[in-house]
């Protein structure tokens, strides 16, 4: 088996050629500095790749995909440079079609899809009959030797090929022949991929600016959201300084954040928004609670990050990911790590205590600390915290975004 090897932007499989096709060196210079770039593995006398390589080593991403004689894609396999000189599996996705003529990731093409993770935990979802039929839903049992591979040197893409062929190494590798695109094909060829983008945060600023428009909630005769309220939900009380967020009601609330704050008092917020649609020609004002914040200073934030937990690596997450904290009972709250445990699990009294706006502080006598419990928008799900900094690098504030803002657009007039 001889490999032509093809180094560009990325591949189009309609076209079966490569898009911005780029020279060795020029590659290797991309490979070096982090930047994304292409790799394509054809096999000699085929027309389809055996494999396309997409690398963005600033991200720590290394992906493959596999296709079939027909220029389908069969296999994808994300895997995380989460150590120097090794690779993390991170996520495998397989299709089988049954015919040749079923279109790429048809409904009916059974799926697996399995996602791992560094701390040997893992699930697996198999679907034989594609999305119209059932599915099962199980631990993925995969030995650790097969979550992580060696990290490959530039230009040494057996190993790669091998993985998609179930361990056929090829004979040798060889650069490509040039291709010849036309002009026009070459100075528009642009990658239509990008590295895995984890969920960040939107117009945070805004979901407490009372006045604030965004767009409506969904088409239709729905009004704009508009920020309604900013409502003040009593002080903090942080004898450690770490923060757990979680579901008041659960026993368990968790581990606190790995970024910690100077023990001591901090205003926290809760924000909503509100539109106007209609019921049986009727108006309704409907008011969504959109995010909670505790307060660390007055400066101005400039900069946000994803809050974590301990064992939990931004590195890992794949589109739209994040790690958040989960909500069963609608309610989510802050609370120091020195009174979590006395404070939540108290389910039967928290909807009594509960002041109008469903905002309830407890206190812990004995840790000097409280919780601040708040409905959770839109009910039960999993959200994320957001830690702000100003121009300093210095923490300016905690949010628990609701995720319902997230996705809305500020109009620009």
């Amino acid at each position: 088996m001889i490999i032509d090897v093809t180094y560009g932007e990325d591949w189009d499989a309609a076209s079966r050629t490569v898009l911005g096709p780029m020279s060795r060196p020029r590659a290797a210079a991309r490979d070096t500095a982090g930047e994304p770039y292409a790799v394509v593995l054809r096999e000699e006398g085929r027309p389809q790749p055996v494999a396309v390589l997409h690398i963005a080593w600033a991200h720590g991403y290394f992906g493959v995909w596999a296709y079939d004689d027909q220029g389908r894609r069969t296999r994808e396999m994300d895997m995380r440079r989460l150590e120097p000189e090794r690779l993390f599996l991170r996520h495998l996705g397989q299709w089988r079609y049954d015919s040749e003529d079923l279109p790429e990731f048809a409904a009916e093409a059974g799926r697996v899809r399995v996602d791992l993770y560094p701390d040997g935990r893992g699930r697996k979802v198999s679907e034989p009959q594609g999305s119209g039929g059932g599915s099962r839903h199980t631990m993925a049992n995969m030995p650790d030797e097969q979550r992580w591979v060696p990290a490959p040197e530039f230009g040494a893409w057996e190993w790669t090929v091998a993985l998609v062929t179930d361990g056929q190494f090829p004979d040798a590798l060889r650069e490509a022949p040039e291709t010849n695109p036309t002009p026009l094909a070459t100075a528009f060829a642009t990658a239509n991929w990008k590295p895995p983008t984890p969920l960040r945060p939107r117009h945070l600023d805004g979901t407490f600016t009372p006045g604030t428009r965004f767009s409506p909630p969904y088409d239709g005769d729905a009004g704009p959201y508009v920020v309604q309220r900013v409502i003040d939900a009593g002080v903090l009380r942080l004898p450690t300084g770490q923060i757990i967020a979680c579901d008041p009601d659960w026993i368990t609330p968790g581990k606190p954040f790995t970024v910690v704050v100077p023990p001591g008092d901090y205003r926290t917020e809760i924000a909503t928004a509100a539109y106007t649609s209609a019921f049986e020609d009727t108006p309704v004002h409907i008011e969504d609670y959109t995010a909670a914040r505790v307060l660390i200073s007055e400066k101005p934030t400039v900069a946000w990050e994803l809050a974590l937990r301990p064992g939990e690596d931004p590195r890992t997450l794949r589109d739209g990911e994040f790690y958040g904290f989960g909500v069963d009972s609608g309610t989510g709250c802050f609370v120091d790590a020195a009174a979590a445990a006395r404070l939540t699990g108290r389910e039967n009294a928290r909807a009594q205590d509960a002041d109008p706006d469903g905002i309830l502080v407890s206190e812990d006598p004995e840790s000097g600390g409280n919780l601040i419990a708040y409905p959770s928008g839109m009910g039960d799900g999993s959200y994320p915290v957001w830690i702000g900094r100003d121009a300093d690098g210095e923490i300016t504030c905690f949010v628990a975004d609701m995720l319902i803002l997230g996705d809305q657009e500020v109009p620009s007039d």
